[in-house]
């Protein structure tokens, strides 16, 4: 468990590089709707509701949607929705982002909009975040407190023995109950189908008839699920970093496992490239040998660092993981970096790398909600609860195709095998059949959302096209491909779709 335990997080909670702008043109507004909107049954006054805009966060402003707790009892109460827009009206309206997780804010992400967006884009849409619910600013679950969560992270993820085992599910348990206590009755409401329904009441609320969307990640599901559920209502829609929503929790788990490890041996073949490379060796096999000696030492006998935490195994392998997200920010120098102090006996910079992808501020402190939101969407998102049995088949298969990440993401399945709620939703195909042409990107060496998946969604949905970046990393959009930018501006401002399906853009 551990940091195994947050690795299934898809998608970064916030991006924070700057996009290449994409060819200036008159912007086309998507066609209208030419049927009257169709809503959800039974919920004309949530369709209906006038937001109640208010200053926030500077110049930007903020309201909150109310939406039911509960759509299959609308009765049973409300709760709402922390939705936040960049000032003043644009002139393609309103497009709704959302940056993965699940657990990562929109709110937070709108707010960089002017950072993380093309100024075309910005100038011709009015930038839209929320934070599902569960998540930030939206009744948020709550499981744990910090220093709670800092054993839970540090955790041996990697049970071997019976009583490791044994104890490594007790905490699971006990990490479920608390979240039982400490969330609530949101706590069996937060999966992505709810968060869908959400959404389109929200395009209602800001006097849309069409949803013009942008998700990253985690993103994609809420989004792709919307387009099939509320084709009629789908405007322009952009999906970077796919993930089917018809996978299961496993197979989600084994994917990504096998796309980190391709991820590590790509990062040791670039750095053995170099001439001050910590995992210099006869090869890549001997750089990767070099980073599991380095754990397993880890292990046994954890790293002193400033803060006074042990940087053990399970912290260890946490840093590197998340050094694999992100190659275009200078990630992978940065790990060689510090796995140059670790292996010099100081896992300071480590711990902090990991530290500061975590939302953890120094004084132990942790920024927001995501590490816990991400285990309340997920187990409502699906009905599997494995046993020790299934924990145990799967590592020790995992392992065989990922010899140093599937064993961890493996027994990361346990905090669902205890949930104390039932599964809202499943697995399940979507083909939106009555929505537009909807993009879809994907990486060549994505680790968190391989490109099997983004081809999957594609070959899956009656009008997608894809675009596909030769390139490391997760997500594409903005990420230092003029190609594929240009693809999504031409998109999102005049509805252009590539000529090409696969749209192929080179590294």
């Amino acid at each position: 468990m551990g940091a195994a335990t947050t690795w299934r997080r898809v998608g970064p909670v916030v991006l924070v590089v700057a996009l290449a702008g994409c060819a200036g043109t008159t912007p086309s507004p998507p066609p209208a709707a030419t049927e009257p909107v169709p809503t959800q049954q039974g919920l004309a006054a949530y369709y209906g509701q006038q937001l109640q805009w208010r200053e926030c966060e500077g110049s930007f402003e903020c309201a909150d949607l109310t939406v039911p707790l509960d759509y299959a009892d609308p009765a049973a109460g409300d709760t709402s929705v922390a939705v936040l827009r960049s000032p003043g009206e644009k002139p393609l309206g309103p497009l709704v982002i959302n940056p993965g997780g699940p657990g990562g804010s929109g709110v937070d992400w709108a707010q960089a909009a002017q950072q993380v967006l093309p100024g075309d884009v910005t100038d011709a849409y009015q930038v839209v975040g929320f934070d599902p619910r569960g998540v930030g600013r939206s009744h948020p679950v709550d499981c744990v407190t910090d220093r709670q969560l800092d054993r839970w992270i540090a955790q041996d993820g990697d049970p071997t023995t019976t009583a490791e085992e044994d104890q490594f599910l007790r905490v699971a348990a006990r990490f479920a109950k608390r979240c039982a206590r400490g969330s609530g009755e949101i706590l069996g409401h937060v999966g992505t189908d709810s968060v869908v329904s959400d959404l389109d009441i929200l395009r209602s609320a800001l006097g849309t008839d069409r949803l013009n969307y942008l998700g990253f990640s985690y993103g994609t599901t809420i989004g792709a699920r919307y387009a099939d559920q509320f084709g009629p209502t789908t405007g322009r829609m952009v999906l970077d970093g796919a993930l089917p929503p018809q996978l299961t929790s496993a197979e989600v788990g084994l994917g990504q496992a096998k796309g980190f490890e391709d991820a590590l041996r790509r990062y040791v073949a670039d750095c053995q490239r170099s001439d001050d490379c910590p995992v210099a060796g006869a090869d890549v096999d001997a750089g990767v040998a070099r980073i599991q000696q380095f754990l397993a030492d880890v292990s046994e006998n954890p790293l002193p660092t400033d803060s006074g935490r042990g940087l053990n195994e399970s912290l260890a392998l946490g840093a590197i993981l998340y050094h694999l997200y992100f190659p275009f920010l200078g990630d992978w120098q940065s790990l060689s970096d510090e796995l140059k102090d670790a292996f010099a006996g100081d896992g300071t910079a480590l711990l902090d790398f990991y530290e500061s992808r975590l939302e953890r501020d120094p004084d132990g402190r942790y920024r927001n909600n995501s590490q816990e939101a991400f285990f309340a969407v997920n187990c409502l998102d699906t009905d599997e609860r494995p046993t020790v049995a299934d924990l145990r088949a799967r590592a020790e298969d995992w392992a065989q195709e990922a010899p140093t990440f599937g064993r961890y993401l493996a027994w990361s399945e346990a905090a669902c095998s205890r949930w104390p709620v039932a599964a809202e939703g499943g697995p399940r195909q979507v083909t939106a059949s009555e929505a537009g042409p909807i993009l879809v990107i994907g990486n060549t060496h994505d680790p968190a959302t391989p490109l099997p998946w983004a081809q999957l969604v594609t070959d899956h949905m009656a009008d997608a096209h894809l675009v596909i970046w030769d390139s490391d990393g997760h997500t594409a959009y903005g990420n230092g491909s003029d190609c594929v930018d240009d693809a999504v501006g031409a998109y999102l401002l005049d509805g252009a779709l590539p000529a090409d399906n696969p749209l192929l853009c080179p590294a």
